[in-house]
């Protein structure tokens, strides 16, 4: 019996003696540890993005007339020169008809008619055609001069408003109202050059049949002018026509696809009215709004990491091509004004295959060092006015400040203070300070 209250007194003696030892060393901390290394550390600007076209198209009424039902659907792909939408040409067609018929009998008449002298009343008659043909000629002259003067105000408008647009300081709706104005009043100016033409072939066929009947009217070279001036009017009013048919089917300028349709069924439509917008998928690129604080540290031509769900475990590289001169307010999610820059990225969507409106995430990279010294980015925190880690020393924690170069969400460059090969604690504990005891846990993959 005494032998083993003897042996019971040694264990709780030692027990104690233990306990007193470990009370005066101070508890073990378990810590995450992991190996100072190097890596390729660089500095990013992270934003939300989406895919836009970099070329779209608006398709407009050519000619006035009835636009048939147009079949395609949003989202359908065109090749260069498919039949887009049709006006019906049964007009025009049967315009031309007329206009071919005239001309035959016109070239008919040329072989030679025996004309009587002419009376008194018919030579008022073709004064007056000619003074009104005279005058028609002058007013069609003065609107040809209007609309050159229109048109080239229209010119100047278009490129001073693309310009604008280019550097984000037009809306699209502008830059695409501007050109189709511009378009439409070019069109206007060829008809009006042509009606000129006409009138002036007028005013000429009605002089050469003042002529005519002033003139020996035995003489059939006379008759043979008036005629062929009718023709040359004829001809000109079928070249009008038939360019105007030439227009009835509409076609796609380049491989694309329908981004949206403005019409749908059969209507009479004037010319400049628009019918679709078209978009060139092999011109995709991406847009986003950076923070103007942080767009500073953005140039033309920064490599860009792009991912996200839309591209799944790939992950896509592409370089800034484009940062607007200037900036706008926009509300975050959190509904806070903003001031924000807009920037295009340029990349290569042969592959992807993305759509508009895609959304993506983006890392502009500003800055990158190769081969740096590197620590994972929380195992750093602000000591005085400088950075800090701990390291391991000895089974305890060891203050150690550190100078720091580039830094992201993940990595920190150490430009001073750590070697390839030191162990730091990654996590931040508030029972850890300078020389308390740890048990290293080691992280695997570095970190990672």
């Amino acid at each position: 019996m005494n032998r083993k209250r003897l042996i019971l007194g040694v264990i709780v003696a030692v027990a104690a003696a233990a306990g007193a030892y470990i009370s005066l060393r101070g508890p073990v901390l378990p810590v995450a540890v992991v190996e100072v290394t190097r890596r390729d550390v660089a500095e990013y600007v992270a934003e939300d993005a989406k895919t836009r076209l970099h070329d779209e198209y608006t398709i407009d009424m050519p000619v006035p007339g009835t636009v048939e039902r147009i079949t395609l659907e949003v989202g359908a792909e065109v090749t260069k020169g498919a039949v887009l939408a049709r006006v019906d040409p049964h007009d025009l067609e049967r315009q031309i008809e007329a206009g071919e018929a005239l001309i035959e009998q016109a070239r008919a008449r040329i072989t030679g008619v025996d004309v009587s002298k002419p009376k008194e009343e018919q030579i008022r008659s073709a004064e007056l055609r000619v003074a009104e043909s005279r005058d028609a000629a002058a007013i069609a002259r003065k609107e040809l001069e209007a609309a050159q003067i229109n048109r080239t105000t229209a010119e100047q408008n278009y490129h001073r408003i693309r310009s604008m647009y280019q550097g984000g300081i037009a809306s699209e709706a502008d830059y695409e109202e501007a050109e189709r104005k511009y378009r439409t009043l070019t069109q206007d100016l060829e008809r009006l050059k042509l009606a000129v033409q006409v009138a002036e072939k007028n005013q000429e066929r009605a002089q050469l049949s003042l002529r005519e009947l002033v003139g020996s009217m035995d003489d059939n070279e006379y008759l043979r002018d008036v005629q062929q001036a009718e023709i040359q009017r004829l001809e000109s009013e079928l070249e009008i026509l038939r360019g105007d048919l030439s227009k009835t089917e509409i076609r796609a300028p380049v491989d694309s696809v329908v981004l949206e349709k403005y019409i749908e069924d059969s209507r009479v439509l004037q010319p400049g009215t628009p019918l679709m917008r078209l978009g060139d998928l092999t011109t995709i690129e991406i847009e986003s709004d950076i923070l103007s604080e942080e767009v500073t540290r953005i140039a033309v031509g920064d490599p860009v990491e792009i991912s996200g769900k839309a591209l799944g475990n790939r992950a896509l590289t592409g370089e800034v091509s484009r940062i607007y001169p200037s900036g706008f307010k926009k509300i975050s999610a959190l509904g806070i004004e903003q001031q924000r820059v807009k920037i295009l990225v340029g990349f290569d969507n042969g592959e992807v295959h993305l759509r508009p409106g895609t959304s993506v995430d983006i890392r502009v990279i500003t800055e990158r060092h190769e081969n740096a010294v590197a620590v994972p980015e929380r195992a750093t925190f602000k000591l005085d006015d400088g950075w800090a880690v701990f390291r391991v020393n000895s089974g305890r924690a060891k203050l150690a400040p550190v100078t720091i170069g580039l830094k992201n969400d993940e990595w920190a460059e150490i430009v001073e203070g750590l070697a390839p090969g030191d162990v730091i604690i990654t996590e931040r504990k508030n029972e850890l300070g300078d020389g308390v005891r740890i048990d290293p846990v080691p992280l695997k993959n570095n970190g990672e």
